[in-house]
């Protein structure tokens, strides 16, 4: 999937939980006014009041889907950006040379001089660690060419 779609994605996913956390602030402010009116009500400083139980429900059952609507898109962003991360650090340790091997298990890097275990399992702490590797000059060297 091209970065284009998943830009596009994650926006969308934003955009919905954005929408979600406002309905939600919206329906707990109503109901705040309306607990303040039935609060005067039940202590006598208001003589009528026209606040059925039902609206009191329903703000409460609004607010609660609106909240499980947001985890949800909230843990599908999660996961996203998770399963991404991980592409990107496999990408990276391809590109660069790294291999993952089974003895010892995890990912290597080899230089001409050295080898180097970056990490067992994590692909991403892995990349990290082979980002450090190469910024403190631990450069894959070319073999020097045989002279006749």
């Amino acid at each position: 999937m091209s970065t284009q779609k998943l830009r596009a994605i994650y926006k969308q996913l934003t955009d919905k939980i954005d929408i979600s956390k406002e309905k939600a602030l919206f329906e707990i402010k109503e109901l705040k006014t309306d607990l303040n009116e039935l609060q005067r009500h039940l202590s006598g400083r208001k003589k009528e009041t026209d606040i059925q139980p039902e609206d009191l429900m329903r703000s409460v059952y609004e607010i609660a889907q609106f909240l499980r609507d947001m985890q949800k898109r909230e843990e599908i962003l999660a996961e996203l950006e998770e399963v991404a991360a991980e592409t990107e650090a496999e990408e990276y340790l391809l590109s660069r040379g790294a291999k993952l091997l089974t003895r010892p298990a995890g990912w290597h890097f080899q230089t001409a001089k050295e080898r180097f275990l970056l990490h067992e399992s994590d692909m991403v702490k892995a990349a990290a660690e082979l980002r450090k590797l190469l910024a403190a000059g631990k450069r894959l060297k070319k073999p020097a060419k045989k002279k006749k």
